[in-house]
């Protein structure tokens, strides 16, 4: 055997080596750090589709940009909710797929994907003795104006609940008017029979206008609360520079009213609820701060997750739900894996039995195949999904095609009298021209089936393609390099002669 054989051989031998010792055990292997991932329909879990509400988006931003940075927001929201391998998509302008494998509690996971954590800080409005506004103020007004009329924003009441019960803003004519939660106007004698003592809570903004909003957040993190005893907790806030200096003069402000006054608190609101309105202790804080609300730790985390992975650019509104068993996915995979072994087996005898030797060296040149082709799957990863099994099922069978092309190419050869080196060599040379055309119209179709996929959310094609097309392209190299290794080093023997020659004849 030639030298340069000697050297692809012994290449051959330890990448074989290094793909097992990535690949076995499963789960995990000597060097690969992850296992093989599954997907949602073997793992189990739950896919959402939700419908993007681009009618409410920034203004400033496009379609496309908006649906871009919902995308990225809530990939931050699931890494942080800690789901393994999930999948977030943009199907067509305005959908969203979002697949969350091993999923247990859909209901939190939908919430938190959902939620758009609008986090803005507000202070109770005052008039020029220094007094709280109330609702009642306005409602005693015969013509609807701003009392504060430095601050020509939104005026929020809200009700005992903390929740939204009224705002006061100006419409699109200029016109001064009372709106429920969902802008829908409400009747002012409607108004003057409920809670007339509710406070009216303006932005709080710095010194030079710019209100103070979970925009200007770097970190957000729960903690055991202080204030209390017990399994309650609270979410510590730090803000950026910007955010620093705004909130230390809205703190100073705030400071030089009354103390233990409504007019003192800081009123902290998520997605137009109040979450809780702290009293003002100090004039500096430098940029830290605390969120005391009724929290248990796992809601303060959500909370602190929620404000870490920024404000979603438009609602959303879930369309589709689909909750996948886990037991369902372990038996298809179960299932999956034994057809697959049963047709490899198949695959195996059949070169065997109709190649002998030749047929021998084949599986052996399989065996690298497969070690090498799970090893790129779990390096990368690859999601494994059922179609994704059967891609790899039939990559399978088109590297035994790729062997059988050869070797009946090289029995031609040997029947034009060549001798058994030569007739592998042309062997070889010969079948790759028809090996090359019809793997390349393979790649072209799987490239089009991704793009397929891609474009249309439909992830079982997207899945059938990535395998099948990796699983091709080391079909190519272990027919070509792998076998034809095997073949010649075979071959470079008496014995190896021998065997093979009458393998074939």
């Amino acid at each position: 055997m030639k030298k340069r054989d000697t050297y692809l051989f012994v290449f051959v031998i330890f990448l074989f080596v290094l793909a097992a010792l990535i690949v076995l055990p499963l789960n995990g292997g000597l060097l690969g750090n992850k296992g093989i991932q599954l997907g949602l329909d073997l793992k189990g879990g739950t896919y959402l589709v939700y419908q993007v509400d681009l009618s409410k988006k920034d203004p400033s931003m496009t379609d496309a940009q908006a649906m871009t940075a919902i995308q990225k927001t809530i990939e931050r929201r699931v890494n942080a909710y800690g789901v393994t391998e999930p999948i977030i998509q943009i199907q067509g302008n305005d959908r969203m797929i979002v697949q969350l494998p091993g999923v247990k509690d859909v209901n939190q996971a939908v919430k938190l994907i959902g939620q758009t954590a609008f986090l803005e800080f507000r202070e109770v409005e005052v008039d020029a003795s220094g007094n709280p506004v109330t609702i009642n103020n306005y409602l005693s007004q015969a013509n609807l104006a701003f009392i504060d009329a430095k601050e020509t924003g939104p005026r929020y009441f809200v009700d005992d609940n903390n929740n939204l019960a009224a705002v006061l803003q100006t419409d699109s004519n200029g016109n001064v008017g009372f709106v429920d939660a969902n802008g829908k106007a409400l009747d002012i004698a409607t108004l003057k029979q409920g809670n007339t003592q509710m406070s009216s809570w303006i932005a709080a903004r710095g010194d030079n206008g710019t209100q103070l909003t979970g925009s200007l957040l770097t970190k957000a993190a729960p903690e055991v609360s202080t204030q209390t005893t017990g399994s309650q907790a609270d979410v510590n806030i730090s803000w950026n520079s910007e955010g620093t200096t705004i909130f230390d003069q809205i703190a100073a402000r705030l400071y030089a009213r009354p103390s233990d006054s409504v007019q003192r608190g800081l009123g902290i609101f998520l997605d137009n609820a109040l979450i809780s309105a702290p009293q003002i202790q100090e004039q500096h804080y430098g940029g830290q701060a605390i969120i005391i609300g009724n929290f248990t730790m796992q809601s303060a985390t959500n909370l602190a997750n929620l404000l870490s992975s920024g404000r979603l650019n438009a609602p959303l509104n879930i369309i589709q739900q689909t909750d996948v068993d886990a037991t369902l996915g372990s038996d298809s995979l179960l299932l999956s894996m034994r057809a697959g072994l049963i047709g490899i087996a198949l695959v195996v005898i059949f070169m065997i039995v109709f190649y002998r030797w030749l047929g021998v060296l084949a599986t052996s040149a399989l065996l690298v195949y497969g070690a090498i082709a799970l090893a790129i799957f779990k390096l990368i990863p690859i999601t494994l999904t059922l179609p994704g099994i059967a891609g790899f099922i039939i990559s399978v069978g088109m590297a035994v095609d790729a062997n059988v092309l050869i070797f009946e190419r090289m029995k031609e050869e040997l029947r034009l009298g060549r001798t058994l080196e030569a007739g592998v060599a042309e062997g070889f040379q010969r079948a790759w021209p028809s090996i090359r055309d019809s793997n390349a119209s393979t790649f072209i179709t799987c490239i089009i089936l991704y793009w397929f996929g891609s474009t249309f959310g439909t992830f079982i094609v997207k899945g059938f393609a990535v395998t099948l097309f990796l699983g091709v392209a080391v079909s190519m190299f272990s027919a070509i390099t792998v076998t034809r290794t095997f073949l010649t080093a075979v071959v470079s023997t008496a014995t190896g002669k021998s065997i093979i020659t009458r393998g074939i004849k």
